[in-house]
């Protein structure tokens, strides 16, 4: 979706249409599901998340300033809900004196680059790669932001957002090089 059908779609919101949260949710759906799960660990979690993402992107669609580009602000909001989602679980496990477990379950997703990770799928690159470098590698594929872009939207620096991506390229090219994983 480019920026103009973007902001075309937040107009259809501004309207009431709901046409226009649906055609967003289909382009961008799966992809911010999987930047929750990056986030938070917890499959459920990530579903309530993206769920709630797209229900606050109706209410705060007025918010959204066109020609701002809508990519980072789209994942922008996801992260922060993520982030906050685990701050609020950790003030209450530390007033129930339990601890947080989040389960790891495979997505359903396949990556699209597949000059980059081969025939491994978006689960087996999950479980290969540590949190930083999955957050990386689904905000450059799959949601085709530029580096300088997910160096801002992380708030970490440029060398090292492109050297974490190197490095788990380089984790996901050696596992398909040593055949350990099926697509």
């Amino acid at each position: 979706m480019t920026d103009n059908e973007f902001d075309f779609k937040m107009k259809l919101i501004l309207e009431k249409n709901k046409n226009g949260l649906r055609d967003i949710y289909n382009a961008y759906g799966r992809l911010i599901y999987h930047q929750m799960l990056a986030v938070v660990k917890s499959p459920q979690d990530a579903e309530d998340l993206t769920s709630d993402f797209f229900l606050r992107l109706w209410e705060t669609a007025g918010q959204y300033r066109s020609g701002t580009g809508h990519k980072r602000y789209i994942t922008v909001m996801a992260r922060n809900m993520a982030v906050d989602f685990l701050r609020k679980r950790r003030r209450e496990s530390y007033t129930l004196d339990d601890e947080d477990v989040y389960h790891e379950e495979p997505a359903d997703t396949v990556l699209t680059d597949e000059t980059v990770i081969g025939n491994v799928t978006f689960e087996k690159a999950l479980e290969l790669l540590n949190a930083e470098e999955r957050e990386i590698i689904n905000l450059r594929l799959g949601f085709e932001l530029t580096f300088k872009e997910i160096s801002k939207t992380l708030g970490k620096p440029l060398g090292t957002v492109t050297w974490k991506y190197r490095q788990a390229v380089s984790k996901l090219r050696k596992t398909v090089k040593e055949g350990s994983i099926n697509g």
